[in-house]
């Protein structure tokens, strides 16, 4: 497995922040396809999809797949290194991740990262502030 070294500043950046929304969003994306796709495919009463079909479907499904592979690597990256939450939350967020990964990185997205990014935040304003 290769480990790398990976700063604090650079899983936060403004540029990684964009870039964690937009893969965000492309994981719900996935999911909301997969969904719709086996709906239409058990009232359509097929069990396969039709070469055509199947080749259109692979091209709308792969900046999704991308998307959500960027957002896994990057969370847990932030997961493992930067999040400092109790061993029962972090417990939580494994079995999680580890059942339900498609909607689970999202929400660590949205509920952990996001507060994770807000405490910098303040933390650096804070300390730029001159003391009087």
């Amino acid at each position: 497995m290769i480990y790398v070294s990976i700063s604090r500043n650079w899983i936060f950046s403004r540029a990684a922040q964009r870039v964690y929304l937009l893969c965000a969003l492309l994981d719900l994306a996935l999911l909301a396809t997969r969904i719709g796709i086996i709906a239409a495919m058990a009232v359509a009463g097929l069990s396969n999809l039709p070469p055509v079909s199947l080749m259109v479907v692979r091209v709308i499904l792969f900046p999704e797949v991308v998307g959500s592979a960027v957002l896994l690597v990057g969370m847990s990256y932030c997961w493992f290194g930067f999040d400092r939450a109790r061993y029962r939350s972090r417990l939580l967020w494994y079995v999680l991740v580890s059942l339900f990964t498609l909607i689970t990185m999202p929400a660590y997205y949205f509920f952990v990262y996001r507060r994770l990014v807000s405490e910098q935040t303040n933390e650096a304003q804070k300390s730029a502030l001159p003391s009087v």
